[in-house]
């Protein structure tokens, strides 16, 4: 299930706002080691303390001038120093300090309902495509809910200085095999102890889907959400009267044969689909004649593959494919692609495999800015079935 980012942002809201008026009742600024004490979860704690960091460290970096040396060792020694008091003496407003508190609500109950999700996007919005070790190091300073992931990386990058998104996400990918997320239970109980929610809140709400009328498609429609073949009930033959609308008629066997000698091009040729249907107990099918045509040219029968159902959808991905995939479907990521084709593979029906394509890997890698990539890869997809 999918969380609802709105229902966590109110109750981050409700819950700061309740905590703050309890405290700035009584105080007019917060220090850092009230923060560290403020909320019953560590962790909500910890991420305002990591917030302050950031900012700290930001203003440490800020010191630059075109007059002043501030490279020169005795200097930076100093402003360290400086610095290091300056963040013994934290004091903050309600007005500063209630956004922070929201965020590392948000965080918190984030890390604790997806925490897979949570570390993938702390992967991802890495900048320029690349994540540091002060990035994976802070990370793991500042996380107390499922650490072990956290300090998983941090052992992984070793003495490197960074790494590229695309390995970052296969430790990710390895450390889930190893490790389990935490339980969320008990520390929902704790925020709840403070504000009262359901945890089903937090999760947003599967609507029934209508399926829109042939004059009314979705304009929300991805590029999955086509009429297919498998997801057509099939219909009862009933004898009606003969349409008053003129139709053109279907061509004959001889019609085809003739158009596959003068054009050979037996891809191009679109027979309409009733044809088969009509004659199917008295004439050779389409893919006979495609499949003569193809043996007198001497042209491998490999090449009309998009004629027969294949077996596995890895095996029927040329290479080329397979590598234009990878960059525009998954994000240069061999081992999400890999998982994504196993698991295809293993789906019983079209329509299980769609849901996956549609509701999984479509919005988590953005595919509709790889429009052409991705229906290339749902029609190789579609034959396995």
């Amino acid at each position: 299930m999918k969380l609802d980012f709105q229902a966590i942002e109110r109750y981050a809201k409700q819950y700061a706002a309740k905590v703050c008026d309890d405290f700035f009742n009584r105080n007019n600024t917060i220090s850092g080691q009230q923060i560290m004490k403020l909320s019953n979860v560590a962790q909500v704690n910890t991420f305002v303390i990591g917030d302050l960091y950031e900012t700290w460290k930001s203003n440490t970096e800020s010191f630059k001038s075109p007059y002043f040396n501030f490279e020169n060792e005795e200097v930076k020694a100093a402003l360290q120093a400086y610095m290091n008091t300056v963040s013994h003496h934290i004091s903050v407003d309600r007005e500063h300090f209630e956004p922070l508190l929201v965020n590392a609500v948000k965080n918190t109950i984030g890390l604790l309902l997806d925490p897979s999700k949570y570390f993938d996007d702390f992967v991802r919005e890495s900048p320029e495509f690349t994540l540091t070790k002060d990035r994976i190091v802070t990370l793991a300073k500042y996380t107390k809910i499922n650490s072990v992931f956290a300090k998983g990386l941090k052992d992984k990058i070793a003495d490197e200085n960074h790494v590229y998104v695309t390995t970052a996400l296969s430790w990710l990918n390895e450390l889930a095999n190893h490790h389990e997320f935490e339980s969320p239970d008990k520390y929902l109980e704790m925020l709840n102890a403070t504000l009262a929610f359901k945890r089903d809140e937090f999760y947003k709400k599967i609507a029934t889907v209508v399926a829109p009328s042939a004059a009314s498609p979705r304009l929300t429609q991805s590029f999955f959400d086509v009429d297919h073949e498998e997801e057509i009930e099939p219909e009862v033959d009933t004898p009606t009267a003969p349409e008053e609308e003129d139709h053109e008629p279907l061509p004959t066997v001889a019609a085809i044969q003739a158009q596959i000698d003068k054009e050979g091009t037996p891809a191009d040729i679109r027979i309409p689909s009733k044809l088969n249907d009509a004659f199917a107990d008295e004439l050779p099918t389409v893919n006979d004649l495609l499949r003569k045509e193809v043996i007198s040219q001497g042209t491998p029968l490999s090449d009309l593959a998009f004629n027969r159902q294949i077996k596995s959808i890895a095996d029927a991905i040329s290479l080329n494919q397979k590598f234009i995939f990878i960059g525009k479907l998954f994000e240069g990521d061999v081992n999400a692609y890999s998982k994504a084709i196993e698991d295809l593979d293993r789906c019983t029906s079209y329509l299980e495999a769609k849901n996956i394509m549609n509701k999984v890997l479509a919005p988590k890698f953005n595919w509709v800015m790889a429009a052409e990539e991705a229906n290339d890869f749902l029609e190789i997809v579609g034959r396995k079935f």
